[in-house]
């Protein structure tokens, strides 16, 4: 499994975190989501030019869909999610020989790791008895409620770093409990059902299709922006409302970031999606991004469909894409909220997509 840092950027556990998607849902839907993203795994699928296009072609639409659902009710995103991986499941089938298709459900195991014992399939060929299994269980229980606290933790604004390492120790002490549990044969079928080894340091890098913008209510110091018309550009997207307090404690950053990543490989966006009546007054809009100094590109969203499209859900937001378009880091929130380290982390990233 993923560590915090990582949870973040994953769409998919975004909208559980949100509590879009019920925990055990999630933990289906997961890790065979986040692994569709992730280049790592289409570079070891061995895809065909021919598949790759097509791969790559499945994958952008659904994500084009799967945004708005972020910010639905819970009915609407869980049928919604459900429906995507099921349609992405069966072109899978189609597009993908039987290795590949092996090799898929080999990287979901190794990503889910231990857990993956508990997995029907799994279990069938493991053949516990029902002791072992009620052991298993138990461990895996309680080593999942301490990871679920960590990312909590996380959510609520803890600095990432220092969770990250109780977030490995854990899992690693409940592997090491859950593999006590099985006999020597069955640990061999456990190992056996990973595949061939797998670096999984290469994983945390998933990226997404976002949707495009549209031009609603006009711009800001600019005619008119298109994500498509930016590719080659590290784009960063951040979404607020200017009687925001959290939103207006982050407006020093996009300033640095602005001046710092000035050229000819960096863009800022701004989309302004109100939240008060005050904030749909498009004049008042104007004046407070004149008083505040904001120079980059800024999209008024008074009709929020940006923000629908999207599937935002909280003010600020940070969505940060590479050249390619692609979504590669997000931060829900005020970047510095109690201590965090928000915009280091994002400036960081930034730095490094700019020189990718």
């Amino acid at each position: 499994m993923s560590h915090p840092a990582r949870v973040l950027i994953s769409a998919m556990l975004l909208l559980a975190a949100y509590g879009r998607i019920q925990a055990d849902d999630a933990g289906e839907l997961e890790p065979f989501w986040t692994l569709l993203h992730e280049p790592a795994v289409a570079e070891e699928l061995k895809l065909t030019s021919a598949q790759g296009r097509q791969f790559q072609t499945m994958v952008d639409d659904l994500d084009v869909r799967f945004f708005p659902l972020r910010n639905k009710s819970h009915e609407d995103a869980e049928a919604g999610s459900l429906q995507l991986v099921r349609e992405a499941k069966e072109k899978l089938d189609s597009l993908l020989g039987q290795q590949q298709l092996q090799r898929l459900a080999e990287l979901q195991r190794r990503r889910v790791g231990i857990f993956s014992v508990l997995q029907p399939d799994v279990a069938e060929k493991l053949g516990y008895s029902s002791q072992q299994r009620q052991r298993l269980e138990t461990v895996l229980q309680e080593t999942q409620q301490k990871l679920s606290d960590l990312e909590k933790q996380v959510q609520s604004g803890a600095a990432k770093e220092s969770v990250e390492k109780k977030y490995q120790q854990t899992q690693l002490a409940g592997q090491k409990k859950a593999l006590q549990i099985l006999k020597p044969e069955q640990q061999a079928a456990w190992q056996k059902l990973l595949g061939p080894s797998f670096d999984t340091s290469r994983l945390g890098r998933a990226k997404y299709k976002v949707p495009e913008l549209v031009d609603t209510d006009g711009w800001i110091n600019s005619d008119g922006e298109q994500l498509a018309r930016l590719r080659g550009k590290v784009v960063v997207v951040h979404f607020y409302a200017c009687g925001c307090i959290n939103c207006i404690r982050n407006y020093p950053h996009y300033r640095d970031w602005h001046k710092r990543f000035a050229g000819d490989d960096f863009a800022l966006i701004g989309i302004h999606s109100p939240e008060t009546a005050a904030e749909r007054d498009l004049s008042h809009v104007r004046k407070k991004a004149a008083e505040e100094k904001l120079t980059f590109p800024i999209l008024l969203d008074g009709q929020s469909r940006n923000w629908h499209n999207f599937g935002n859900s909280m003010w600020p937001s940070v969505y940060v894409l590479d050249k390619e378009g692609y979504l590669r880091h997000f931060w829900p929130g005020e970047l510095n909220w109690q201590g965090n380290e928000g915009e280091k982390f994002l400036r960081e990233r930034i730095a490094a997509l700019v020189e990718e």
